[in-house]
């Protein structure tokens, strides 16, 4: 029976498979992926070096799309990068630390608010899916109340 309800519970993480693909300019293909409850954790983790204000909020939106980049250009991005590091020895890198560094490091404010709308229409559409997914049913109440 709990194998069962593990299987029917599994079957909400579908949700987070929601990917977009958009053109930024004339040649850089990006392809999102929605953040799990754990990056989006993480995320504010990051942003919180960051004393506030408007800092904190681009910081959480540059963070944010950093990690939801999967693809660039119909490439995926595996999880980890190996990269030489300062003292000439190969380390694997997370892909978001990677593409904070050698990507969105330069990106103007606009660039990121324009993908991080892109992030946001991909939430909507999975909340749209899950809203439409959940049914209810209406509790009759007890007539001596």
């Amino acid at each position: 029976m709990m194998n069962k309800i593990l299987e029917d519970l599994k079957k909400l993480k579908d949700v987070y498979n929601e990917t977009e693909e958009f053109v930024i300019g004339d040649d850089l293909k990006v392809k999102l992926k929605l953040l799990s409850s754990e990056e989006e954790t993480e995320v504010h983790s990051y942003a919180m070096q960051y004393s506030g204000g408007l800092a904190y909020l681009f910081s959480i939106k540059r963070e944010t799309v950093t990690r939801s980049i999967i693809a660039l250009n119909n490439r995926d991005i595996s999880e980890y990068i190996e990269e030489l590091n300062d003292k000439g020895i190969v380390e694997k890198v997370q892909r978001h630390s990677w593409l904070r560094n050698n990507v969105t490091k330069g990106w103007s404010q606009i660039l990121v608010d324009n993908v991080w709308n892109h992030y946001a229409s991909l939430m909507s559409k999975a909340e749209a899916k899950i809203t439409s997914g959940i049914k209810t049913e209406e509790v009759k109440k007890d007539a001596s109340e």
